[in-house]
């Protein structure tokens, strides 16, 4: 018995870290906060990032009330939450990594990230793995692109605005129900639900997982932001 009871203990062990191993991240479907919903001031505050982030579609430079951005996914970020009356960037010197990074630890130590298929208005969009920023050849690059929700329709496609490399400030597509499906056809047409987002290496094939479904992180609660 007492040989059996060796046994059973490294197996239960091993059978406990492979369970914490694999224990999956934050579940999507997370409610916001009815502030973010109900609050007059925080629903006039999304309405006016939407406003932003339509304005600043297709420019060619970010200056916001005097102050110029970078033209790059950090900067869109910074100048569309800038536009609405909010500093994401002021404690940036509190944290290190990059622009994206710092977004994210700055709502992270307010406790203003979520994860939920039916996002807000106004939420900040983290991806991981949208590009192999230390060229290792591995998925090992967290928080390398950010961008905001525009619009989300009945579906669960999320419309997002962000920096694309190729055609600058764009808007693209997300649907978290089906991370892994780029197109929908139905009704004689075909709907875009995921947009690739993964950037392509020349003579590549595309990675496992390319689509802005697939990199996705979680989202971030700037307008709540004190």
């Amino acid at each position: 018995m007492a040989g059996r009871t060796r046994l059973l203990v490294p197996l239960l062990l091993a059978a406990m870290m492979g369970a914490c191993a694999t224990a999956p991240r934050r579940g999507l479907d997370q409610p916001a906060p009815p502030q973010a919903t109900v609050d007059p001031a925080v629903v006039s505050l999304r309405a006016k990032l939407a406003e932003g982030a339509r304005s600043f579609i297709g420019k060619k430079q970010l200056v916001v009330r005097g102050r110029r951005f970078t033209m790059d996914c950090t900067g869109l970020v910074l100048a569309m939450y800038y536009y609405a009356g909010i500093d994401l960037a002021r404690d940036f010197d509190k944290f290190t990594g990059n622009g994206v990074g710092r977004i994210y630890k700055t709502l992270e130590r307010e406790d203003l990230l979520y994860s939920t298929s039916t996002p807000l208005v106004g939420d900040i969009i983290f991806w991981d793995n949208t590009y192999d920023q230390n060229e290792d050849n591995s998925f090992n690059d967290p928080l390398s692109h950010v961008g905001m929700v525009l619009k989300v329709d009945d579906d669960a496609t999320i419309t997002y605005v962000h920096y694309h490399i190729r055609r600058g400030i764009s808007t693209d597509y997300m649907n978290l129900r089906n991370p892994a499906v780029q197109d929908q056809r139905g009704f004689g047409h075909i709907k875009v639900i995921n947009s690739p987002l993964r950037m392509a290496v020349p003579g590549k094939p595309h990675a496992e997982k390319w689509l802005s479904g697939q990199l996705y992180r979680n989202l971030g609660m700037g307008y709540l932001l004190q």
